[in-house]
């Protein structure tokens, strides 16, 4: 069981689950199917045009392992498997091994525009031009006004 940092996304943390699958499975010559809940999942898996470094290694393992086949089961369907997966999710998330995996693109762009709009704020506030301007607009914003 891994613990992912809070950084990582709900996304990674299941694609590293299914790619900790499909190694296992991938030493073995046995036809096996491994499910997820996870349309999203299933779709980043399959695109050409996926950007995560997390899929495009599943269809490495995937394209090397023709007996592992991957599909789609309905959530909270009272599939045993399923439920059983959920269980474990949970249980990682509080006793599992940390596990250091990069951040993903949108966290790393979110907090840049977090940061970069914290120092224009300050160039704004603290400025010498534009004074009166800052006086009816005293917020920036990265959207234009209305």
């Amino acid at each position: 069981m891994a613990q992912h940092e809070p950084h990582n996304s709900v996304f990674q943390a299941e694609l590293i689950a299914i790619k900790e699958a499909c190694t296992l499975a991938s030493q073995s010559n046995q036809p096996i199917k491994i499910w997820t809940d996870s349309e999203f999942i299933l779709h980043s898996i399959s695109s050409l045009k996926t950007n995560s470094p997390l899929a495009q290694d599943i269809q490495s393992i995937l394209l090397n392992s023709p007996t592992i086949k991957l599909g789609w089961i309905k959530a909270h369907g009272g599939h045993a498997g399923n439920e059983a997966a959920d269980l474990l999710a949970k249980k990682a998330t509080l006793e599992g091994t940390p596990t250091q995996y990069p951040a993903p693109r949108s966290f790393l762009k979110k907090k840049l525009h977090v940061i970069s709009t914290q120092l224009w704020q300050n160039e704004w506030d603290n400025g010498e031009t534009g004074r009166k301007v800052h006086l009816i607009l005293p917020t920036v914003k990265t959207s234009p006004a209305p």
